[in-house]
């Protein structure tokens, strides 16, 4: 297999195997029977009387491209992007100005809930991890066309941003009437560590006799790393290195208050009917302000690489030579280190639901999930129907849509014995599977051909689970 192959390779599966963003799977919403729909929505008052949640875990995959986008089907093969027969056109209609991808994870160590008469109160205690990233569609110019005389390619959208990050999640909500019902998650943050890039010019030009690089951005970190900054002004730092840290000085990462930030979540439910009920959330409106371990370091300039000589057989040359262009572009690009705050966003989201029961154990729900990040702006549907036998267990199946995005089918269940809950739930579950080709005659690997994933499990304690008032959790008759 050629050098290019093995690139494209190791580049393909590391875009599909980041893709993970935890925002809990839409089937989840509907669950009354779990606690943990409160999340998404802070009016939704579970029905048990009170609850104490158990560590869970939940991923979510979502990417902008998948197998069908960067592997083009053609009769009973996929076909790359350095194939001759690959559509670019097509690859560029579905991406747009920037792909995204991300990587989050939750995890919830402990939580608690009880009812107070029309009110409910809640307490949850995690942990965040993501990492996003922003790939310029030019990026893809470079496998479609290569180097050629007078190609501009515009690499200014590109971006990453990593965070962790622990969150106090305290709810509250009140039945107001018969009809409506309120709620707001209340979120102070409190962030480990964090990277972020804002770049607003990341050019290369090329032609016949050089390149250009033109780029003015800045990196942010704020992590256990020291910079020791050059004697020179504008000069590269002549070094990053990480911290040595003890297990004290981990600890103290985790359990530290150095980064403080703050999130809300807005919740209503209308019941229009017996049959009939509405809801909205607004989720994730916060910030996080990182002021602890800061270093920024920003650049601006302009590099010209005209060329190197090199013996083509001489792996010591290549490895100078690579050296060289990697020194020129940190002496003649201009650098400045910084140590001062900056603020992360969260991604918020936007849930409009709607439900009808047509018994008192079936009911379904239509869910529109709308999620904003920078560049990039993702809608979801969700068709789910709920349906609850008996007493200790519930099953969901749901059908998820994205907009220029995948589709596919999700499932649920929750199983109750004695006070303790099991449940689990997955969107988007990868449903088909093809054979992969790089190239017309080599055959790469059989893979998902999937953008979405997302699963949530966990355990809870549950008392007084026969619900509340005149409205018990399932009524056999």
């Amino acid at each position: 297999m050629s050098f290019r192959k093995k690139i494209y390779i190791i580049t393909l599966v590391f875009i599909v195997s980041t893709t993970v963003k935890a925002q809990s799977p839409m089937g989840l919403y509907f669950m009354e029977t779990i606690p943990q729909s409160s999340h998404i929505n802070p009016a939704m008052q579970p029905r048990a009387n009170a609850y104490v949640s158990l560590p869970s875990l939940n991923l979510m995959m979502q990417s902008d491209v998948a197998f069908s986008t960067i592997l083009q089907r053609h009769g009973g093969e996929y076909l790359s992007p350095i194939s001759s027969r690959f559509d670019y056109d097509k690859l560029y209609r579905q991406i747009g100005k920037s792909t995204t991808i991300n990587f989050y994870q939750d995890i919830d160590l402990l939580g608690l809930g009880f009812r107070y008469g029309r009110d409910y109160f809640s307490l949850n205690v995690g942990f965040r991890n993501g990492i996003q990233f922003g790939l310029p569609s030019d990026l893809f110019k470079i496998p479609e066309n290569g180097f050629p005389d007078g190609q501009r390619l515009d690499l200014s959208t590109m971006r990453i941003k990593s965070f962790s990050y622990k969150e106090l999640n305290f709810g509250y909500s009140r039945e107001w009437n018969e009809y409506l019902t309120v709620g707001i998650n209340i979120k102070p943050l409190f962030g480990h560590a964090a990277a972020l890039t804002d770049i607003s010019t990341f050019i290369v030009e090329s032609n016949r006799t050089h390149w250009d690089l033109i780029v003015d951005g800045t990196v942010y970190s704020s992590a256990p790393i020291e910079v020791e900054e050059s004697d020179t002004p504008g000069d590269f730092p002549e070094s990053i290195d990480g911290k040595d840290l003890d297990g004290d000085d981990f600890l103290k990462y985790l359990t530290g208050f150095n980064n403080p930030g703050i999130a809300f979540d807005f919740g209503a439910v209308y019941k229009l009917s017996d049959d009939w009920t509405f809801s909205a959330a607004f989720h994730n409106l916060g910030f996080i302000t990182w002021k602890h371990d800061i270093n920024t370091l920003s650049f601006n300039g302009k590099y010209t690489f005209d060329g190197v000589e090199i013996d083509g057989d001489n792996k010591d040359d290549w490895e100078e030579a690579f050296e060289a262009i990697g020194d020129s572009i940190k002496s003649i690009i201009d650098y400045q280190v910084g140590h001062g705050s900056f603020r992360t966003p969260l991604t918020p989201g936007m849930y409009l639901g709607a439900q009808y029961n047509l018994t008192h154990y079936l009911s379904f729900g239509l869910l529109s999930r709308s999620l904003f990040q920078k560049y990039n702006f993702t809608q979801d549907f969700n068709l789910s129907a709920n349906v609850q036998p008996l007493t200790f267990v519930a099953f969901n199946m749901n059908y998820s849509y994205r907009i220029n995005g995948g589709n596919g089918l999700g499932a649920g269940f929750t199983i109750l014995g004695g006070p303790l809950q099991f449940y689990m739930m997955a969107d988007y579950i990868p449903t088909k599977y093809a054979d992969v080709y790089i190239d017309d005659n080599d055959p790469f690997m059989m893979f998902p051909n999937q953008r979405d994933l997302s699963i949530r499990f966990g355990l809870n304690l549950i008392f007084g689970r026969h619900g509340y008032r005149d409205r018990p959790m399932v009524n056999l008759y």
